[in-house]
């Protein structure tokens, strides 16, 4: 396993996630097993499924950003260290820049989504009123609404549904 495939995957002062690239469980219970010699670090947690590890630590003891340099340095060596120098929570909790066409897509998915759940929240027990009240035409209507908005819905998460 080369060791520049583990990074940073997450980091809030007093909580950092290390995720590793490559399947190595080894690896990771390397790592726990130093980091947990460390007098600053209060726990440490594997998740093998996630090829992570996650490390809870004293903030009075030690800053976050120095945290990050040295649990980096364990990590990926010393070299990695002048990528993430100049601002490392920075590094660690941004993401890399989408393309502006799917980044639009993406939120007008999301928008879609949230009025089409909100049109499913309203139109439901609206149609089940106007059948108690008796008005056939208007409950069909709130009811093919209710449809639509569904499959906005499950149009917009199909990978998830039908995985």
């Amino acid at each position: 396993m080369s060791r520049s495939q583990s990074r940073l995957a997450a980091s809030v002062p007093g909580r950092l996630r290390i995720r590793q690239g490559a399947v190595d469980p080894a690896q990771l219970r390397h790592w726990q097993a130093e980091l947990a010699t460390w007098p600053e670090v209060q726990s440490t947690r594997l998740n093998p499924e996630a090829r992570s590890l996650i490390v809870q630590y004293h903030v009075a003891q030690c800053e976050q950003a120095e945290m990050e340099s040295r649990v980096l340095t364990l990590c990926n060596g010393p070299q990695d260290m002048q990528a993430h120098a100049s601002r490392p929570s920075e590094a660690v909790t941004t993401q890399a820049p989408r393309p502006a066409k799917r980044a639009h897509r993406a939120a007008w998915r999301r928008r879609a989504n949230r009025g089409a759940k909100i049109a499913a929240m309203v139109a439901l027990p609206v149609s089940i009123a106007l059948v108690y009240a008796g008005n056939k035409r208007l409950h069909a209507a709130t009811g093919w609404l209710f449809v639509a908005a569904l499959s906005v819905h499950l149009a917009i998460h199909r990978r998830n549904v039908f995985h």
